[in-house]
């Protein structure tokens, strides 16, 4: 048995529409729905190839907002974004579906800081195995957008990081991680790692 899936609003295609001009302004990102293994759960993924620029690949999640994301006693819903270079269209997608469908169906909440353990080696290969959640360096203008009168949503952008990045957030914090990231190719699974 499916899942039937509601139409998006209008308000949601309002919202495909500024996603679609924030990653690939002259382009025409494609979109697809996806279901997960057993088919109760629904995502829309936006995709843009050779967006922000040649070998690179952004990928949006449009409806990850329709589930719960419960940081501490706060239902703060999200979408996830993601650019990464030399990765095929269709891996790049299904990294950020995968990580989607993990964190709705273990009912894990998404916040700044939390990370994906081994889900890039898994899916992708390269060096940096991780997956952190930050603030969406590369997309200031998806920070939050207002989807509804009482329904704001946020984004959190998707960087593999390596074992060490990982513990050095454990040790120091997100903000010393990623003041080491700035400037660091952190859209490439092969990098070296910054500590």
């Amino acid at each position: 048995m499916s899942l039937e899936v509601p139409p998006p609003s209008d308000a949601e295609v309002a919202m495909a529409r500024f996603v679609a001009e924030q990653l690939v302004p002259d382009g025409r990102p494609e979109i697809e729905e996806f279901l997960n293994r057993d088919e109760t759960l629904s995502l829309d993924v936006l995709t843009a190839v050779d967006a922000p620029s040649p070998g690179f690949t952004s990928v949006s999640t449009l409806s990850l907002h329709r589930y719960p994301n419960l940081v501490g006693a706060t239902d703060v819903r999200i979408e996830l974004v993601t650019v990464l270079e030399g990765v095929e269209r269709h891996l790049a997608t299904g990294l950020l579906v995968a990580s989607a469908f993990a964190a709705v169906g273990e009912a894990w909440p998404l916040s700044p800081g939390t990370v994906l353990p081994g889900i890039v080696a898994d899916l992708l290969g390269g060096r940096a195995p991780h997956l952190l959640f930050t603030a969406p360096g590369n997309f200031a203008h998806l920070s939050r957008y207002p989807l509804e009168p009482e329904l704001d949503v946020h984004w959190l952008q998707a960087v593999p990081v390596h074992e060490s990045e990982r513990a050095f957030l454990t040790e120091r914090g997100l903000d010393a991680l990623e003041e080491l990231l700035v400037g660091a190719e952190f859209y490439d699974v092969d990098r070296p790692p910054v500590v």
